[in-house]
């Protein structure tokens, strides 16, 4: 049965970034997309108002879904200069959420063009939507608030989910609004945004090769960078430093490897909380076990497959009441 909801029009008023060239633009590559990838028949691109601007994001719900159940909502942010249906090729998201039950949105950044090099506000980085100031931190909040009017959504099981840029984002929205967050999922990442004052423990899964020159694991500058400017990373380590802390996990972790990859696991944190990182022996910048894109990203790593195991940690992780 499919989620009961209303389905709103794509609202072209008040944005002059955002048009009805941009709208076409968008709806072009998601119709390729769906022609290209017919198992993902429930994604369907909508629209909201937010800042002055008309802010674009597919969504898929289940069409299994019972409309009595509260579900899981996942968002799932791209990378820079992606587009909403590469996160949802890259990651395979939606066709994993027809099978466990939750709903998946992927929303769009904002670039120069409609259709092209598309950027997210996440701290100290990227392009377009960084220079612009533009507000992406209220933007996914907004999408938050507008699907769960919409649909069942249960309070306690709001997961981000995001690679490059768009983990940076994640991160920055879990350190503002951590009392609504229950667990993020991060590759190849940083946490740039200074300062980062969570509120509430979250729980954390990261995902990071060794050998990343996108965003350094060790931290500092990237060897490679699309933008103007020059920035400053920082390291997994102190990234995690930060929910470590405000998750009062032990100070050592479990440790489990082999000569591809390292878990740590930093369990029985705060409110049921967990941190996990997954270290990539020589991995580069890209989804673990992710569909080739070949788009500002790296091939992909084939010793994990990342996103059933951040689903999994999602699912094992909703929000809980701390003291």
């Amino acid at each position: 049965m499919r989620l009961k909801g209303r389905t709103p029009s794509v609202s072209l008023k008040g944005s002059t970034q955002v048009s009805q060239k941009a709208i076409f633009f968008i709806l072009v590559f998601v119709l390729g997309a769906g022609a290209a990838h017919g198992a993902q028949e429930a994604t369907e691109l909508r629209a909201l108002e937010h800042g002055g601007r008309t802010r674009s994001y597919l969504l898929h719900v289940p069409q299994q879904a019972d409309d009595r159940k509260a579900v899981a909502l996942v968002v799932a942010l791209h990378w820079e200069g992606a587009q909403a249906e590469m996160m949802e090729e890259l990651t395979g998201f939606s066709k994993l959420a027809d099978r466990k039950d939750f709903i998946v949105a992927y929303p769009y950044g904002t670039g120069m063009l409609p259709d092209r090099h598309l950027t997210w506000n996440a701290g100290n980085c990227c392009g377009f939507a960084w220079e612009n100031e533009i507000d992406d931190e209220g933007f996914i909040k907004t999408l938050v608030e507008t699907l769960s009017a919409e649909y069942p959504i249960d309070p306690n099981r709001i997961y981000l989910a995001g690679i490059s840029s768009g983990g940076m984002l994640a991160y920055k929205v879990a350190c503002s609004w951590s009392e609504r967050i229950a667990a993020i999922g991060v590759v190849g990442a940083a946490l740039n945004q200074s300062p980062c004052l969570p509120r509430a423990p979250v729980s954390v899964i990261a995902f990071h090769g060794t050998a990343d020159r996108y965003v350094p694991y060790n931290g500092g500058r990237p060897e490679v960078c699309y933008d103007a400017y020059e920035r400053e990373d920082a390291s997994v380590a102190a990234s995690l430093e930060v929910w470590l802390r405000r998750d009062n996990c032990p100070a050592t972790p479990w440790r489990s490897q082999n000569s591809r990859f390292a878990r740590d696991i930093w369990e029985s944190c705060l409110g049921g909380t967990e941190v996990v990182l997954y270290t990539l022996k020589g991995g580069g910048h890209s989804w673990p076990g992710g569909k080739p894109v070949r788009c500002f990203l790296d091939d992909p790593d084939t010793d994990l497959i990342a996103t059933p195991i951040m689903w999994e940690f999602f699912d094992r992780h909703p929000k809980r009441e701390t003291e």
